[in-house]
């Protein structure tokens, strides 16, 4: 039995897989308006897991799938394989964390991708301009969390050659590069490294030295800063929002200004997600409250440095009312030219701002 016929046979001993067939819904088509409404936009969302494997049946989240990312007409969408699942599972999965992540990058690559529902996306080249509703979406490989790395840069290289073109640097706990934002509720997440640690640093290096795009996102404030100071190249923070409240501490899973303006300086993308939620003076309900929040960052961080990532199936615990699985998109499109955003703009925000961060990482 060889690595791949093991890692399988691991994951199918204990993991339900999901896929497009038995997660399948219906969905009306998309009407001519909303077609007009997408027309020409290069959409690629920074952060999602489509038609992942799941651990249990407690909560099946299908707000991304290859099928909806195909109605929509998405030009590519990030696989994001979850680094950390030992750890989510409290020791119950068997094998290692980088044995799991292996068994959700290979579900995608040899199914999805190699049966033609998907383009695996190696360079830009492979995403395309604007595609129709129904063609062909890319499918860019990634990791969340970067504990399968164990603190090794050479694993780097590893997941490099296998097509991975982005990695979360942490996730739900304190890991061997750098400190999380948020524990998992539970979850003891391991003494503080005090921001980003040496291997922390040797991992960002030869990521970028190989051609991956850094994410950010769950890191705390000290680690991501400390990445943006060292950064060479753009970095992401693919899913969060903006917190209004006046404790930082209080922010949890969301980004404080200052966290957002180091990203930006990198010339790097923070991304927003359809995750509803009122707190402090926030609203956040509705598509015209995600509209009206966009417009606030470009204010305050620039237009040409926020972008799109749903986190769909990862997950989240409630949704902007109308959002129901990607394809809703086409509302927050709406909701845009509502508020007064530019054909450019919402171009930029919808894909147009991560293909240029994409390129100068990935080329």
């Amino acid at each position: 039995m060889n690595r791949r016929q093991f890692l399988k046979f691991l994951g199918l001993s204990t993991l339900v897989f999901g896929s497009r067939d038995a997660l399948s819904f219906f969905d009306p088509p998309l009407t001519n308006d909303q077609k007009a409404l997408i027309e020409g936009l290069q959409i690629i969302d920074a952060h999602a897991h489509p038609d992942g494997y799941r651990v249990d049946h407690s909560h099946i989240d299908i707000s991304s799938t290859v099928g909806a990312i195909t109605d929509l007409g998405m030009a590519a969408s990030v696989f994001s394989a979850v680094g950390d699942r030992v750890y989510l599972s409290k020791g119950r999965l068997p094998g290692t964390e980088y044995q799991n992540a292996m068994i959700q990058l290979d579900f995608w690559k040899d199914g999805i991708v190699r049966e033609g529902k998907v383009r695996l996306v190696l360079k830009c080249t492979d995403i395309p301009e604007a595609p129709a509703p129904g063609g062909v979406p890319g499918a860019i490989l990634a990791i969340e969390g970067g504990d399968p790395l164990a603190g090794n840069p050479d694993r780097v290289n590893e997941f490099y050659r296998y097509g991975v073109r982005l990695i979360t640097l942490i996730h739900y706990n304190n890991n061997q590069l750098g400190d999380c934002m948020k524990n998992w509720p539970g979850l003891n997440p391991g003494p503080k490294n005090n921001g980003l640690t040496a291997a922390g640093r040797s991992v960002v290096e030869r990521m970028q030295e190989l051609g991956m795009v850094v994410d950010v996102a769950h890191a705390d404030s000290p680690t991501l800063k400390q990445v943006c100071r060292m950064s060479r190249r753009p970095v992401v923070d693919s899913h969060s929002h903006p917190c209004s409240l006046s404790d930082m501490k209080q922010c949890g899973r969301l980004r404080t200004w200052k966290d957002m303006e180091a990203v930006a300086k990198t010339g790097g993308v923070v991304c927003t997600w359809p995750l509803a939620s009122s707190r402090g003076k926030s609203k956040r309900e509705s598509f015209r409250d995600w509209a009206a929040e966009i417009l606030e960052m470009k204010r305050n961080i620039g237009m040409e440095h926020v972008g799109l990532g749903t986190d769909g199936g990862g997950g989240l615990p409630r949704f902007v009312k109308g959002y129901v699985n990607v394809r809703d998109l086409v509302q927050l499109v709406r909701a845009m030219q509502d508020a007064g955003f530019t054909r450019e703009e919402i171009s930029a925000y919808m894909g147009g701002n991560t293909y240029r961060a994409l390129k100068a990482c990935i080329g």
